[in-house]
């Protein structure tokens, strides 16, 4: 099993997330750390620390390539080392002792099980979801997740099957990669781990929850980034293209009604919170449009999902 973990401009919690890797029950293979063209010094700090480390593998990427591009240089280094099994994580998480194993036992030897997910919590409040295993609403036209904000109390440890599972940690078996490719670089951020699940699931692939498996996400951390113009514009962008490639043209117009009549109008509200929210508004409506243009590659499969 190999890790694979993208990072840009963030020493402190990338270091957390690979020490709490070292400290796992199933040690991986190897740890590649990708660096997504860091602008700071964190990249030579990190080298300095594991540069030496033979647990632990470096790639710098030219620039920022976003995360499906970035982690796929990862991806595809690991897979050709020979992983059978590749856990993504994100750097600004830490992974509990014994979550790597949990996920590895109830994904090895089960039938048609592609990829599996941890239950993950926010950092600064451990016992509060941040996000468990969803399901992809066709009346929402996205992603509903039950757990999300709830107290880990609520809720039993009971494995499941769902249809989502968040790119901020995932155990993905070789396979996956083998039948459906890798993560579409279409998108730049956010929704490429949706797609993701939407094609393994086509492919016939099931995706499990594993609650006993815990990660921690510091996600407050960019919290405040939330509605500025350059989150909004990849949100809303994303959003369409998954739509447009993963849906046939009857529902794509479906959730593009949603989109501009219930997605917008909040996302407008919330953009109000920062002080550009003009700004903000505006690149919401910009990566919409740019994503109603960009040209995809005809589906292979031609189904809907």
């Amino acid at each position: 099993m190999y890790v694979v973990i993208l990072s840009w401009n963030n020493y402190t919690d990338t270091r957390d997330c690979i020490e709490s890797l070292k400290k796992s029950s199933y040690l991986p293979a190897q740890i590649v750390l990708v660096d997504n063209g860091s602008q700071d010094a964190s990249i030579d700090s990190l080298q300095k620390d594991y540069g030496q480390d033979a647990q632990v593998h470096i790639i710098r990427n030219e620039c920022n390539y976003g995360f499906a591009r970035g982690v796929n240089v990862g991806i595809r280094y690991a897979l050709n080392q020979g992983a059978e099994f590749i856990f993504l994580i994100n750097n600004d998480a830490v992974v509990e002792k014994t979550c790597i194993e949990r996920l590895y036992v109830a994904i090895e030897g089960a039938h048609r099980v592609g990829v599996a997910g941890p239950r993950i919590f926010y950092y600064k409040d451990p016992k509060r979801v941040w996000l468990g295993g969803g399901y992809f609403s066709r009346i929402k036209a996205g992603v509903i997740a039950p757990e999300k904000n709830k107290k880990v109390v609520d809720f039993n440890e009971e494995i499941r099957e769902v249809t989502f599972l968040a790119g901020c940690a995932m155990l993905i078996k070789r396979e996956v990669f083998q039948r459906i490719g890798f993560f579409d670089e279409n998108f730049f951020l956010y929704e490429e781990d949706l797609d993701f699940c939407l094609r393994a699931r086509r492919e016939g692939f099931r995706l499990l929850y594993i609650p006993c498996a815990k990660v921690w996400h510091k996600i407050e951390n960019i919290a405040k980034d939330r509605t500025s113009p350059f989150t909004l514009y990849h949100m809303a962008r994303s959003r369409i293209i998954n739509l447009r490639k993963n849906f046939s043209w009857p529902y794509f117009l479906y959730g593009f009604t949603i989109h501009l009549l219930f997605y917008t109008p909040f996302r407008f509200l919330q953009s109000f919170r920062g002080s550009s929210s003009l700004k903000s508004m505006g690149a919401w409506l910009h990566g919409t449009w740019a994503a109603v243009w960009q040209p995809l590659p005809p589906r292979s499969d031609g189904g809907d999902y």
